[in-house]
């Protein structure tokens, strides 16, 4: 069962594979909605937030796609090194080429592009995306680029995209005063199940004749759903996982054992190993983080340990949870940690009886070191490391996970 590489016209993941441009779901149609209406009403700046990347690179390339020629649109894709860096990609994506000049020089240029643009009654869109991996000096330049917008009205939106740290750069400098002006977010909300399923519908018709039926058991799409909390870029993953180990084994149904070992693969690939002995971890990239761990209660004195590593973490019922809580007021699979760069984030996965964060209910919630989640009768806190969290641990002895092994 192969998947070839799609056109990159749908949404698209970081291992490349893209659905038809027909699937916009409900929060992408209107998403673009929205997105139309502020250049409509000429609106200086837009903001959209959704889980990983591939939800809004899809939204903001299909808005961009309705303009015609009158409209100069750019499209800054990468983090930026400095103010200069992302001054000279725009520069030289309107027509000029930057050479050696410096971010004043470069300012002036775009100011001169920008009144040439007024002067024709024309318009320019500028989008910035992953924003909030840019350091402090590229956010000050977007708020000077707003500011030039307020003040000169050049016909100039900025639309910024970024995953859900952006939300608490917006609320410091020097983000906080670009804010004013663009309205609520627009928020890209993960798959509903009926969207998991039709995601999965068009890869399977991309890849071959057969059906969703014929390449997938019913509980093997519902499973991928809960794992993945609905995230697009996840969820292609694993189904990516699913549709490649199908195919090594000669199978022509994906089932929920197929799931369940594309998805420990997917775990397998994630986990780095240590630098030193305090259980910090490094990626592919080069970033460095502090180990995360999770202090399991169950009940009385029974208490476990978990350490994080890049991945996700299955909290409920079902026997290939990460964390297995025998209790009929737990779900089956009832919780989600993700725990990436950007820190943990749980996620509810539509529980009979909720997930609770300190003692507030949540759907989806980024964890802060020291919070207690609660799962039924389950006290997990997450923290990070310490000398004194290490002396802790220590003197509990070596940490076991919930079904009687030890922990990787």
């Amino acid at each position: 069962m192969r998947d070839p590489q799609h056109s990159s016209t749908g949404p698209e993941s970081p291992t490349g594979e893209a659905v038809s441009s027909e699937f916009l779901t409900h929060c992408y149609r209107t998403a673009i909605e929205r997105l139309t209406c502020a250049f409509d009403q000429n609106r200086p700046v837009a903001i959209v937030i959704g889980e990983g990347q591939s939800a809004s690179r899809f939204v903001i390339g299909k808005f961009l796609a309705g303009f015609d020629e009158d409209t100069v649109t750019v499209r800054v894709t990468e983090a930026c090194a400095d103010a200069g860096d992302l001054l000279r990609r725009i520069v030289r994506e309107v027509g000029f080429e930057p050479k050696e000049m410096d971010a004043m020089d470069l300012g002036s240029i775009l100011r001169m592009f920008l009144s040439f643009q007024k002067g024709h009654a024309r318009r320019t869109v500028i989008c910035m995306e992953e924003i909030q991996d840019s350091g402090w000096w590229v956010l000050e330049q977007i708020r000077k680029l707003v500011d030039l917008e307020v003040e000169g009205n050049f016909g100039l939106m900025l639309v910024v995209s970024g995953q859900p740290r952006l939300k608490a750069l917006l609320h410091t400098r020097p983000l906080s005063s670009v804010r004013v002006h663009a309205g609520e977010n627009i928020l890209l909300s993960p798959f509903t199940m009926a969207e998991t399923t039709e995601y999965i519908r068009r890869r399977v018709e991309g890849a071959a004749s057969a059906s969703i039926e014929q390449a997938f058991h019913y509980q093997a799409i519902t499973l991928i759903h809960e794992l993945c909390a609905g995230i697009p870029d996840a969820v292609s993953i694993l189904v990516s996982k699913c549709f490649d180990l199908a195919d090594r084994a000669g199978l022509d149904l994906v089932t929920t054992d197929v799931v369940k070992r594309a998805y420990e693969s997917q775990r397998g690939d994630w986990q780095e190993p240590p630098v030193d002995a305090h259980a910090e971890t490094v990626n592919l990239n080069g970033w460095v983080q502090r180990g995360g761990r999770l202090i399991v209660k169950l009940s009385g004195e029974d208490v476990h340990e978990l350490a994080l590593h890049q991945g996700h973490i299955l909290i409920g019922r079902g026997e290939m949870c990460d964390i297995q809580i025998e209790s009929p007021t737990v779900s089956r699979h009832h919780a989600l940690i993700s725990y990436t760069r950007d820190g943990a984030l749980l996620a509810d996965l539509r529980s009979t009886n909720g997930t609770f964060v300190d003692g507030h209910p949540i759907s989806s919630h980024k964890l802060v070191p020291g919070e207690t989640i609660a799962v039924g009768d389950c006290r997990i806190e997450y923290i990070l490391e310490d000398d004194q969290q290490l002396h802790m641990a220590n003197a509990m002895g070596a940490p076991l996970n919930l079904t009687g092994g030890e922990t990787a």
